[in-house]
């Protein structure tokens, strides 16, 4: 089968899958915002700012080092799980001696029991990096998405069960464990192999160098996505940090969904890929089923950010609809730049990845932090500004470093983001039109107009020709009937 087919099965694979985790994602948020109060949503939230920071340093790029490796022994695969899991219980430890401070910092005594219970989490993402690995390398997407989802629905189920009977933010603490347990089950059955023993000689020193090199652009990249939770829980408190956290996890976490785990499939494909024209073709078709299968979605999601709020989240999170819409447009411009990440990884440019993250990381603090002089809407301004301004010099800096078809990559983001907004906007006002009808209707009109948008669209050439593509890497996507 050729690398093409290969990635368009494995896109498909992963995307219906990821399209389950986020009904279950979107369910659960229904559920558990109905029966736990923004504060106590800013005080897991406040818990889990130290746990991404730990995340960063858990798997410290081994994982990617041993999916983009072009061969792994043995011997390296089972030296690397071990590292894996000291570091994660060093995190653990760390976390345990750290919580104190973090409760005194966020004004929250009962923090302290809280984060060191969610260090555990540390050691079980240790162990579980680098079965995902084995999979991710071999291309067996199947198992991953089983695993993912059936972790996924093990911990909603206790979180659901927790937070009915009283448990509050414990709830949430119980689904980040009792998933992480599931996944590990899950995911070590999947890939059928236990670790040997770390052995010296395996040649593992390589792939620390280049996971070395990785962990510093994820810091940054953690601080990126971060920035603004720190901002607003310092400067506002928890219960404005539970608000703005519910809108992100509604709308960033859900796309991320979709985006994030694209890379499972681009990652081994383009390490394979010979030739520059075969790279750039793949670049190229990436970044338009992003565009053309993500986009559409925060569309309509900034269009219908009312009455999406209304139905999911219930009256103690209406005022995260404002913030919600703008957060869409932040990750409409994500989604286009998205592809550059992909060759980085590829292509073992580490370094230059580390330096852009560290620019984005800079324009971003500045736009959250002179937003925050106006709440949670005035931060979610801020970021998306800054997003607006770095996608494109995110594709030129990467070009400087390596051959990337620059002005396509251009030209295929301003069709996305162009059709984008032409039919939100339609949307939006439509949803307004609309406003004194109940809001499943409002969500209803809001994606028959930006629907209505799209295809409206195909009349342009231009846009007809991307369609057509995108229907043709569908159908790739598709299992073929034997015979």
């Amino acid at each position: 089968m050729s690398l093409g087919r290969v990635a368009a099965r494995g896109a498909g694979t992963v995307m219906a899958g990821q399209l389950a985790r986020v009904v279950l994602q979107v369910a659960s948020v229904a559920i558990l915002t109905r029966l736990i109060d923004p504060t106590d949503y800013g005080l897991f939230t406040a818990g889990m700012l130290l746990v991404g920071f730990g995340e960063v340093f858990r798997d410290f790029g081994l994982s990617t080092a041993a999916i983009q490796a072009k061969e792994l022994s043995t011997g390296q695969r089972d030296t690397l799980f071990w590292l894996n899991v000291a570091l994660g219980a060093a995190l653990s430890a760390a976390m345990a001696l750290l919580a104190p401070l973090a409760a005194w910092w966020f004004g929250a005594p009962q923090l302290t029991d809280l984060a060191r219970l969610l260090g555990l989490v540390f050691l079980l993402n240790g162990a579980v990096a680098q079965y995902r690995a084995s999979l991710n390398r071999t291309m067996r997407f199947n198992a991953l998405v089983v695993s993912d989802l059936g972790a996924n629905l093990v911990g909603v189920g206790v979180a659901v069960a927790m937070a009915a009977n009283g448990w509050s933010y414990w709830s949430l603490v119980g689904q980040s464990l009792a998933g992480g347990v599931a996944l590990l089950l899950l995911t070590g059955f999947q890939a059928g192999w236990l670790p040997g023993r770390p052995r010296r000689g395996t040649g593992v020193r390589a792939m620390v160098r280049y996971g070395a090199a990785l962990v510093a652009s994820q810091f940054i990249s953690y601080l990126n996505n971060n920035f603004d939770n720190m901002v607003i829980g310092t400067r506002m408190g928890l219960e404005p940090l539970g608000l703005y956290s519910r809108a992100y996890q509604l709308l960033m976490r859900t796309v991320n969904q979709f985006r994030v785990p694209t890379t499972t499939v681009a990652l081994p494909v383009l390490s394979r890929l010979d030739g520059r024209d075969r790279n750039d073709a793949f670049v190229l078709a990436g970044q338009k089923a992003l565009g053309y299968a993500i986009v559409p979605l925060i569309a309509v999601a900034g269009a219908t950010a009312v009455p999406i709020v209304a139905i999911f989240t219930g009256p103690k999170f209406q005022a995260i609809a404002t913030p919600f819409a703008i957060l869409a447009v932040a990750s409409a411009f994500q989604t286009v730049a998205y592809v550059g990440y992909w060759v980085y990884l590829a292509r073992g440019l580490t370094k230059h990845l580390l330096t852009y993250s560290l620019i984005g990381l800079v324009g971003r603090a500045l736009g959250i932090l002179i937003g925050s002089s106006w709440g949670i809407v005035g931060v979610a301004i801020g970021f998306a500004v800054s997003e607006a301004l770095l996608w494109p010099i995110s594709i030129w800096w990467l070009s400087r470093y390596t051959p990337m078809p620059v002005r396509s990559l251009y030209a295929g983001a301003f069709r996305v983001l162009g059709v984008a907004a032409v039919a939100g906007v339609a949307g939006y006002y439509a949803v307004g039109a609309s406003a004194a009808l109940p809001s499943i209707v409002q969500l209803i009109i809001g994606v028959v107009v930006v629907g209505l948008g799209y295809l409206a669209a195909a009349v342009i050439p231009a846009f007809r020709r991307d369609y057509q593509e995108m229907i043709s890497f569908a159908r790739m996507a598709l299992p073929q009937r034997a015979g």
